[in-house]
Order: structure tokens, then sequence, then C-alpha cells
């Protein structure tokens, strides 16, 4: 799964070659999906090994710290000139080349932050201990999750930053700009290559920061636990009728999906922010 996530990267930058920008964006939200589904397989098969922890943050800085800024470089240069102050749009560019080298060594600077304090074992010391064969309730293990300082993020995670860093492509293709204004055009979302530019400065300054957010793993209930395994039938199809669910939008409407989550991410750091200094402990 983490090669197939490093070869979908690929494929987006190939696609972006190409000026197919919209099979591109999906090939990076595939990257994305397979990269968050690697580690609850492994923990499913107990297969989880040091290599294949390396092996996945090395992924991810290819997948969502080197592609996403050069398929937008890519896509950006194809918007029309009317927006630049000369014709060849040569300042732009450079503008926009220079965000993109930010916005990629932010990145590689965020995941390497990660691997150096060993986050991921400091949060799996996090969970609640075990007592005896009795597992306590789920919503109880989640709560206690969500007031741990340790289980959150440092900053905005990489496949994140990789769906804000795609927001100008992603407005562009979405079905609502069709009828409010697609960027690039003289509408509504207009953002253009110096909105691009920022919108990447932005993300970087997000990943490397230190402010709190959420992450996905307050919703397990311990180290090895796995989204793919259920306590009970009630849960298992609930999470079959959910995964569908996602499938039926991403199928039909990928980009507004990918639209309304990135929209939710970023309302959720300042509640997290509130929640971390408020709420949250060490112990």
């Amino acid at each position: 799964l983490t090669l197939g996530a490093l070869v979908s990267g690929l494929s987006a930058v190939r696609y972006a070659s190409e000026a197919d920008f919209a099979a591109s964006v999906m090939c990076v939200m595939c990257a994305a999906v397979l990269d968050g589904l690697d580690g609850h397989v492994a923990r499913y098969l107990n297969a989880c090994t040091s290599l294949g922890f390396e092996l996945d943050s090395l992924c991810d800085c290819a997948n969502f710290g080197v592609v996403p800024c050069l398929v937008t470089y890519f896509w950006a240069k194809t918007l029309p000139a009317s927006e630049c102050w000369s014709e060849s749009c040569a300042m732009e560019h450079r503008f926009l080349w220079f965000a993109c080298c930010a916005y990629s060594s932010c990145c590689a600077l965020r995941l390497a932050r990660f691997n150096v304090v060993g986050a991921a074992a400091q949060m799996d010391k996090s969970y609640p201990p075990a007592a005896g064969d009795r597992k306590p309730p789920v919503p109880q293990v989640v709560l206690h999750n969500f007031l741990q300082r340790k289980l959150f993020f440092q900053g905005v995670p990489a496949p994140v930053g990789a769906a804000y860093a795609l927001t100008p492509m992603i407005l562009h293709f979405s079905v609502s700009s069709m009828y409010i204004g697609a960027v690039g055009d003289r509408g509504a979302w207009a953002i253009g290559r110096r909105g691009t530019a920022l919108v990447l400065i932005a993300t970087a300054l997000l990943m490397v920061s230190t402010l709190p957010t959420f992450s996905s793993k307050m919703f397990k209930t311990g180290p090895s636990d796995s989204h793919l395994r259920s306590r009970g039938s009630a849960s298992r199809l609930g999470k079959a009728i959910a995964g569908l669910s996602c499938a039926y939008l991403f199928w039909y409407l990928p980009f507004d999906v990918i639209l309304v989550l990135n929209l939710g991410h970023l309302v959720s750091i300042p509640v997290s922010v509130v929640v971390f200094y408020r709420f949250a402990h060490d112990h």
C-alpha cells in the first residue's frame, strides 16, 4: 500500500505534465487514502516494522511534499496571462516557484520533526491502559484521547497540507465552481498565480508551526488498534455504510468532498488550540 501511494504520487506528476490536472489531483488524493490505510492494515495483520515506518515517512515526503507543488506549478502556468504584470508572467512564475520550494522544504521539516521527537512512540503511550480482558467503552476512550496533549499533532499533517496546497486546483474543477466562478477566470473564486503561491506559503507555515491540531489517532482505543477491527456486528455495519457512502460521494463529487473536508479541518484548528491549552493535559 505504501509503495502504491508512491506510484500514485508519481502518476500525478505524469498527468500534470500532460495537462490532465483533474486526474493529477485524484492521484494525489488516492495516495492520501493509501497512506491512511497502510498503517491500519499493518496493525490489523500484526505486521508493523521499523522498515515500514521509515518507508512510510520517505513516501510521505515525496507524495505530499514534492508532488503537490509540482502539480500546482504546472497547472498555474496554464492560467490566463491577463492577471500578470507582463505577457510572459516571468515574475509570477518565479514567485510561484519560490512558494513551491518553501512548501516542499517545510513539509520535509515537518516529517523530520515528527520522526526525531519520537511523536509516534509518545502517542502510543498516551492511550488508557487495558484493565484485564474488559475493554472500556469506545466513547469513553475517545474522550480520554481528546484530552491527551501527546495525541495532538504539531502543525498540519502532510496529507492535509497536500490537500490545502491543491485547493486552488480543486476549486477550479469542483462542481460548485461551475455556478459560482472558476479559478483562473474572472469569477468569484478567481485566485490566479499569486493567490496560488500565497496558498502554498500559508500551508507551508501551517505544517512547520507548533499549533496543536487534532489527530486521527484520537479515535483509536490503543496503540495496536485498527479501524479495520470492530467490536461487534453493529460497528462493522456502521463502518461498512460509512465507507460505501464516502466512496459514493468521492465517485460523483470528488473535488467538492475534498473542499468540505479541507474547510472542516481548517475550522477545527482553532478548536483544537482551545482544547489543547484549556482542557487537555500531559497525563
